[in-house]
């Protein structure tokens, strides 16, 4: 077994240890210890390759100044452990951390699987008013409602089947049924340990933009997508001429990625399908143009991303399923989105379920137009969410899919 798959199943191995202990911790009223433990078991391997966290690091846990790291990030953490009796929320601002107590994890994750399953089949979530939708918007945000201001920023740290929640679409009963998204900004993190880190400044001072896409497919089972070129377009029009570097129909190729130094550029973008693969997540891909004769010679493999470090602003991964499909235990879920951050990425926005062409064209215009104006990656995302929410896709399954990741760089 490859060494990177073997220590992400090994971390996840260990989850019950960190579970039996965190209970002990909260049962004795060490809320802070338990949440400096659950920290310390979260995105270990993400950590090591941002040079965040030694290899072999001590079993003990470092000092954890929780309140800290929310007034850097300008916004309130919520920090979920699933575990397998009982679950819990730290509810983290600038000022004070609570501990909220939240059913087991087979409970929430039954919720959170009929909920992804209405929302990607169609059903108007918001129109039947979902009771999933409901309940778990009760569950999991409700309590903390204290911790947050109107239109604030929030920090999703997940765990288990929450990191294949998109928390915008939780159902808000009052005063009048909407989703979460009209009331905050909300973005995911992987740790307070990378979220702390997302503040150093490596990124590249210049804009540069790195565009691939509108391959030419490598075979049936990856249509061509009718509308990549006119969201190349798009996204080209926001960068000048001088700015910019564009691999299109067969220049659009995974060799033409690595031998782009894509740690040269503050804004990387795809325009193309994606892979996510269950069994092995670092073989999730990319589609792109075959580069030479060989089967596989189309995919850009997460596995091959992870090996060129990056110090983009943002990657934006416009295809289906860029988040990923399995979840670790502690790591959270793992695939293109992932990699890009594990190669030093200090924002990804990807998907976690096929986007329509339609949708996601006019979503990109308006995200890069919000950026145009000075919005952080989080608020221009939302910007772009909520047009198409008050627009013409209304359904949370063409504004939803695409999701925000901080990086620790």
């Amino acid at each position: 077994m490859r060494h990177q798959d073997f220590q992400l199943s090994f971390l996840t191995n260990g989850w019950r240890i960190y579970d039996d202990y965190i209970h002990f911790l909260v049962a004795r009223g060490r809320t802070n210890d338990a949440l400096r433990w659950a920290d310390h078991s979260r995105a270990r391997t993400l950590a090591e390759g941002l040079g965040l966290l030694a290899r072999n690091a001590a079993v003990e846990p470092s000092s954890l100044n929780a309140q800290s790291i929310a007034r850097l990030s300008n916004g309130t953490i919520l920090f979920y452990w699933l575990g397998e009796k009982q679950s819990y929320l730290w509810a983290i601002s600038g000022q004070k951390t609570a501990l909220f107590a939240l059913p087991a994890a087979t409970e929430i994750d039954a919720a959170v699987r009929r909920y992804n399953q209405a929302i990607t089949g169609l059903g108007d979530v918001l129109d039947s008013a979902n009771s999933d939708g409901r309940s778990l918007y009760l569950t999991l945000v409700a309590p903390v409602n204290a911790f947050l201001p109107k239109d604030g920023r929030v920090f999703i740290i997940p765990d288990g089947s929450l990191n294949n929640l998109n928390f915008d679409t939780l159902l808000v009963p009052e005063p009048k049924l909407h989703y979460w998204i009209e009331d905050a900004t909300v973005a995911s993190a992987s740790s307070l340990r990378v979220l702390a880190a997302a503040h150093s400044s490596n990124q590249p001072n210049k804009r540069k933009l790195l565009l691939l896409g509108d391959s030419i497919p490598p075979n049936p089972q990856y249509p061509a997508l009718p509308k990549a070129s006119v969201q190349m377009e798009g996204v080209a029009r926001h960068f000048a001429p001088s700015e910019q570097q564009v691999f299109q129909r067969e220049k659009a190729t995974p060799a033409a990625y690595l031998k782009s130094e894509p740690g040269d550029f503050s804004h990387i973008h795809f325009v193309a399908h994606g892979i996510a693969s269950r069994l092995t997540p670092l073989d999730s891909a990319i589609v792109l143009s075959k580069s030479s004769a060989q089967d596989d010679s189309f995919k850009l493999y997460a596995r091959d991303i992870i090996q060129y470090p990056l110090h983009a602003k943002l990657v934006t991964i416009s295809a289906c399923y860029g988040a990923g499909d399995r979840a670790y235990s502690g790591e959270g879920l793992v695939g293109l989105s992932w990699a890009f951050l594990r190669a030093g990425a200090r924002n990804v926005v990807a998907a976690l379920w096929e986007a329509t062409d339609a949708s996601t064209e006019q979503l990109m215009n308006t995200f890069y137009d919000e950026l145009d104006k000075g919005e952080t990656p989080d608020t221009a995302l939302r910007a772009a969410k909520l047009s198409l929410l008050r627009g013409n896709f209304r359904n949370p399954f063409y504004w939803a899919p695409f999701q925000l990741y901080r990086g620790g760089n």
